[in-house]
């Protein structure tokens, strides 16, 4: 360990704000890699606004949480303040109310925010006050793609004040299990489709039960199970019966992360045409942990990481007709399979524990 990162671990304490239900491991295990190398640590949870009923009573909550925060910074005496956050509305106003009760109390602790997707009409708005007061008073962005990255200097943020990080992935999470086809009644020749996300349109779930009808109409052997849940549900289950597909598809509905992971280890490849703001979109990314094959489109950390033909097949947004053929010339290529498995396990390598917080204690040198 260099002089100058072990001056940086002994100076720092650091409050972590991670969310209550939401990529919960993905935060503790950066928290617990941060330990590992000597820092002292706490956590509060942070971004719950959404256990409140009513504008009123969730601003009221956010405001008694930022005092919280305050407050123990205070008492155990925290020199840097590290929330995992996002970019809309809700999280600008949240995160706006928490830097000045913090900044009220010290101007010298150090404000870091993760930024799990950034979308681009709050970047560049030039009218939220929320916005210019959280990237005028934080010291650090951490962002999860270069295009996202990108966009923060282009509205003239300094360069070191926005850098680029991922989410932790540990691919010794994802287990095969070879009984996995018979438990659902499957056929071992059928191929085993993977859709994880929420169930609204930017994540592509209605272009691919559309995808997955010319499926059928192809005779393609396959099996689609789609993870979670959202305001589309319904209108997804009807498509479904509309086009005949109940055999194909098996709804789980929202599950913990530790049993998505099954479904990411026994798939044969998973597919996310997504169009949403996303930032490290961790459905892709789990499964490069679990060594899958990918299908989806090339936009922010996706494009970032991965290759055409090398860990993944591109889609375009809203185009079933090409998500069905690209799922097609995956399934009979068994050697571009068998390729992406491999690449995809050593591309899991850049998302360690050490590799990310490593970079991440390089990026504190600059505030």
């Amino acid at each position: 360990m260099c002089a100058e990162v072990y001056t940086i671990i002994i100076e720092m304490k650091i409050l972590f704000g991670i969310h209550g239900t939401t990529h919960t491991e993905i935060a503790q295990s950066e928290i617990d890699e941060f330990q590992k190398l000597g820092f002292e640590t706490g956590v509060c949870t942070y971004g719950n606004w959404g256990s409140a009923n009513g504008l009123f009573k969730s601003f009221r909550l956010v405001i008694k949480n930022a005092i919280e925060i305050k407050k123990k910074v205070a008492a155990e005496k925290y020199n840097m303040v590290y929330l995992n956050t996002g970019l809309d509305y809700k999280t600008l106003l949240r995160d706006s109310i928490t830097i000045f009760i913090l900044r009220r109390y010290s101007k010298k602790n150090k404000i870091v925010l993760k930024i799990h997707g950034a979308q681009n009409r709050f970047i560049f708005s030039k009218t939220n006050l929320f916005k210019k007061y959280v990237f005028k008073k934080a010291n650090l962005l951490l962002v999860l793609s270069s295009e996202e990255r990108k966009s923060f200097l282009s509205i003239g943020l300094p360069p070191n004040k926005v850098q680029v990080t991922a989410n932790v992935i540990d691919k010794s999470l994802y287990t095969t299990d070879p009984g996995f086809k018979a438990k659902f009644g499957l056929a071992k020749n059928i191929q085993i489709l993977l859709f994880v996300g929420r169930f609204i349109k930017p994540k592509g779930i209605i272009d691919l039960i559309e995808a997955c009808k010319l499926l059928k109409n192809s005779t393609a052997d396959f099996k689609l199970f789609c993870l979670g849940d959202g305001p589309l549900v319904n209108e997804a289950k009807a498509l479904i019966d509309a086009y005949q597909l109940t055999n194909n598809m098996h709804f789980a509905g929202h599950i913990s992360e530790s049993e998505a992971r099954h479904f990411y280890a026994n798939c044969d490849i998973l597919v996310l045409p997504t169009y949403h703001e996303e930032g490290f979109p961790m459905a892709v990314f789990q499964a490069v942990g679990a060594g899958k094959p990918v299908i989806t489109t090339k936009i922010r950390a996706a494009a970032d990481y991965l290759v055409a033909n090398e860990n993944c097949l591109w889609v375009e947004a809203k185009n079933p007709g090409q998500i069905a053929s690209q799922i097609l010339i995956l399934m009979n290529d068994k050697p571009l399979q068998d390729k992406m498995k491999k690449n995809n396990l050593v591309l899991a390598e850049k998302f360690t524990a050490e590799k990310i917080v490593g970079n991440i204690i390089e990026y504190f040198k600059f505030m």
